[in-house]
């Protein structure tokens, strides 16, 4: 019997207890978090109340995001400064705090800010999620990491300009859809792009001094170089002349389709298409042979010393100098380098190398970037970047952000086409671009219902020209961006930047010190080594799903 009481009462306390604790953890939450909760209410009302799902202004009262990014030298203002930010910013009522370094500087920036961990609310820009290289390691790596925020369910709720093209052109929805089904990233698309991107020019004046003609072949061109150097071709009494010059790293600038007269092209990356086969350019004997050619031309001082350390503003000078100091460089246009100046300079067609090849790169068109526009996970509103990102998608404003201000840059005619302005004397037509725009460093939006506006210019026409000179000698496919599984993203970022930075600071010391004979075998071993032919094959597998996406 006692016993039986004994275990009545215990239970009794115990359940006792249970109540008391129950009931006194429920008072001091009461107690303790009333408050705050209803003023976390009260915020989150005054929020829905201050954010219009649709129309302008996007808020009521005032919201500012930070935007990281980076900038092309050609843009002088800060974003701050630029009239198109202003603007956007009084339609929108949303106001951006700007963290902008420039393109040298973005990688070594763009990873100290995900390192520490202190992210913006977005980036913005093309190609700023993108590491220079052939994969698109920050979008999925970072959205796998939960550092940016899927976008996909967002598009359709906030983002209708975008939505409807995406709508009416889903392969490009497939294209910026990642492994696990997301999109991580807005796209910067571009369907008015020119089939190639640079084209290689030659001082014709300097030509007729020295009793040449174009050159159509490799040898032809070091002998015209030849015939450059140390003369006074531009009568300032000075040994100013510079016979080539070029920008190393530079897809606009660079000497990678001169690659091509040895039988493979060179990409910034060294990954290029053979057919559909995936080539690493820099262990193959096309590739030693084109290094060969330029180390010659290098040591004898015919190509410019500078190649691997001037910056797009120097090499800019050297081409545009008052007394021509460049027998030929390689350039986007004249007209983007000269404007409607008119200059003794014309294009020389791929030559032809010792082997008979003759081939120039072809320029990715249509999606462009698929990271020109990214939300992270630190944005606390991040309906009101996504509605301000949309903004970038509506016709007028897409326009002048890619291709400057009306009434600065260009304008509209009578009949709703969009002509650009003639530069004043001194000016040149990017200059006026992006003297109140993002322009090159913008969200690229210039689907085909836009560009098809566009009033034929000089610098159109310049491209087009280009265009059906170099169309006979490029290939029909280029390496196109793509998504990776988790598995191959991971040992990608173990193995391409080692292996690409390798291979350029190889190529820079065979360039200027030579060695290449001697060291060669040692440097694909090394590479090898290090993992270029594993590096090879993941690219090849994700080619080729690509390949079978429908």
């Amino acid at each position: 019997m006692k016993r039986t009481i004994s275990v009545a009462l215990s239970i009794f306390l115990a359940f006792s207890l249970l109540l008391v604790g129950c009931g006194g953890k429920g008072e001091d939450k009461g107690t303790s978090s009333n408050t705050p909760t209803n003023n976390k209410a009260d915020s989150a009302k005054k929020e829905v109340e201050n954010f219009n799902k649709t129309g302008l202004p996007i808020v009521n009262e005032p919201v500012t995001l930070r935007i990281a990014g980076a900038k092309n030298q050609v843009i002088a203002k800060s974003y701050d400064e630029l009239q198109f930010f202003k603007d956007l910013e009084e339609r929108t009522n949303v106001k951006i705090q700007w963290d902008i370094t420039p393109n040298e500087g973005w990688q070594e920036k763009k990873s100290l800010i995900f390192a520490s961990g202190d992210l913006p609310d977005a980036f913005y820009g093309m190609w700023v999620l993108q590491n220079g290289s052939f994969t698109e390691n920050d979008l999925f790596n970072y959205g796998q990491q939960g550092m940016l925020i899927p976008l996909d369910e967002m598009i359709p709720e906030y983002a209708p300009n975008l939505a409807a093209f995406l709508d009416e052109n889903p392969h490009y929805t497939q294209q910026l859809t990642t492994p696990d089904g997301h999109i991580y990233g807005l796209p910067g698309i571009d369907e008015s792009s020119p089939a190639v991107t640079e084209a290689l020019f030659m001082n014709t004046d300097w030509l007729q001094q020295v009793g040449k003609e174009i050159p159509t072949t490799t040898d032809e061109l070091y002998d015209v170089l030849k015939a450059f150097k140390g003369k006074d071709l531009n009568g300032n009494g000075k040994n100013d002349e510079i016979p080539m010059s070029f920008r190393f790293n530079d897809g606009n600038k660079g000497p990678y389709s001169l690659f091509g007269s040895f039988g493979l092209l060179d990409s910034r990356t060294h990954i290029v298409l053979d057919g559909d086969e995936v080539v690493f350019s820099a262990v193959r004997p096309e590739y030693k042979e084109a290094l060969q050619y330029f180390r010659r031309l290098f040591e004898e001082g015919l190509i410019d010393q500078e190649v691997f350390t001037h910056d797009n503003k120097v090499y800019d000078s050297k081409v545009k100098n008052a007394e021509p100091i460049i027998g030929s460089f390689v350039a986007w246009g004249l007209n983007s380098m000269f404007g409607t100046t008119e200059v003794d300079y014309a294009p020389v067609l791929p030559l032809k190398g010792p082997n008979g090849d003759q081939m120039w790169n072809r320029r990715p068109g249509g999606l462009r970037s698929k990271g020109a526009f990214v939300i992270t996970s630190a944005c606390k509103t991040p309906e009101v970047a996504m509605r301000w990102a949309n903004e970038l998608y509506e016709e007028d404003t897409a326009i002048q952000s890619y291709r400057g201000l009306y009434n600065i840059a260009i304008e509209k005619t009578e009949d709703g086409k969009i002509k650009p302005i003639t530069p004043p004397e001194g000016k040149t037509a990017g200059e006026l671009r992006h003297a109140e725009s993002p322009g090159v460093s913008s969200l690229h939006f210039m689907p085909k219902a836009f560009v098809a506006k566009n009033v034929e210019t000089p610098a159109g026409r310049e491209k087009d020209e280009l265009d059906a000179l170099y169309i006979p000698f490029i290939p029909d496919k280029v390496f196109p961006e793509l998504f990776y599984t988790q598995e191959q993203n991971e040992r990608l970022l173990e193995l391409q930047s080692d292996i690409v930075e390798y291979a350029n600071e190889m190529y820079a010391k065979w360039m200027t010190s030579g060695g290449i004979e001697q060291e060669w075998d040692a440097y694909v071993k090394k590479l090898q080594d290090m993992g270029v032919e594993e590096m090879v094959k993941i690219l090849q597998d994700a080619y080729d799903v690509s390949l079978n996406v429908k």
